[in-house]
């Protein structure tokens, strides 16, 4: 597993608490084709529900922790009663990435003796972290800011020290599990990381071929063949996906207008960006924001 997760790359995750509740629902608790720019984690107190994702139907029962990455559609359906802890996280790389959407793992686990606890203080120490409501096709869960909190005084300081802490040891038994997946992402993130580096801290700025190949020292034409060959695109392409990536997080997690966040992922022509947009991910900006939740 050192070759997978070790010290330097989770030395660096930024771990945040985003929110946090405990939560009893019941038959209302059924909702389809949900997807989050956040990684979600249940702790299954009493009751029973379902959760389908990654192709596999998991069912929450009692004494189970789950874990939803980032990005991930999932369809949620409870038939009776279902009570549980639930919070959204993020756990970021440097490079803007979430360490999750690039990993899979055991998405299921039987929770720890001390769960509940971490929990408990994790709402204690966020008691105003919550969603308005639960249902994402209502229009208060849509317009829900989930942005990363912003640096306190030095007493909140010291409580998200505490937070990241206790987060840390509730998302360690699913990193013993995990493995990178398979995925264009995770390919380009282990073998150019100075390159996705490179297109996080520039993203607004036209970028050339010729800007990545020098990047990492290498003759354009050589680079694209080596990123084609690694990665399975060439590195145009998986600079437009990328751009389109962080449209889609700007779009659940903000009310900037379309034109406003083109402008912020490089294409400051928002005709083209919604053209672009719409061919690589089936719907326009607007129908993307309007249905899916935050």
């Amino acid at each position: 597993m050192a070759s997978v997760l070790n010290q330097e790359l989770l030395g660096a995750l930024d771990l945040k608490v985003l929110s946090v509740q405990r939560t009893e629902a019941g038959r209302w608790w059924n909702f389809k084709h949900v997807i989050s720019p956040f990684s979600r984690l249940w702790l299954i107190l009493d009751g029973r529900a379902t959760v389908r994702h990654h192709d596999r139907t998991f069912v929450l029962q009692p004494g189970r922790l789950h874990l939803v990455p980032p990005f991930m559609v999932h369809d949620c359906s409870c038939t009776r009663h279902f009570n549980h802890y639930h919070l959204h996280f993020a756990a970021r790389l440097p490079a803007g990435i979430d360490l999750f959407s690039l990993l899979d793992c055991e998405y299921q686990l039987p929770a720890a003796a001390g769960d509940l606890t971490f929990f408990n203080r994790l709402e204690s120490i966020y008691p105003d972290r919550k969603l308005p409501c639960y249902d994402p096709s209502r229009e208060e869960y849509k317009q829900f800011p989930v942005r990363l909190p912003p640096a306190g005084p030095p007493a909140s300081a010291v409580a998200d020290f505490e937070a990241r802490g206790v987060l840390s040891l509730l998302l360690t038994p699913f990193l013993q599990s995990a493995k990178y997946h398979e995925g264009v992402h995770a390919r380009v993130t282990r073998q150019f990381m100075a390159v996705q580096e490179f297109i996080h801290a520039h993203m607004r700025q036209p970028i050339t071929l010729a800007d990545l190949a020098r990047v990492v020292q290498l003759h354009p034409t050589y680079f694209s063949d080596q990123f084609k060959k690694v990665v399975g695109v060439r590195p145009l392409d998986y600079l437009m996906q990328r751009r389109m990536e962080r449209a889609q997080y700007l779009l659940l997690t903000t009310r900037a207008s379309v034109k406003e966040i083109a402008d912020s992922v490089g294409i400051p022509d928002p005709a083209y960006f919604s053209r672009v947009f719409t061919r690589l991910c089936r719907v326009t900006p607007s129908v993307y924001r309007a249905t899916h939740a935050a």
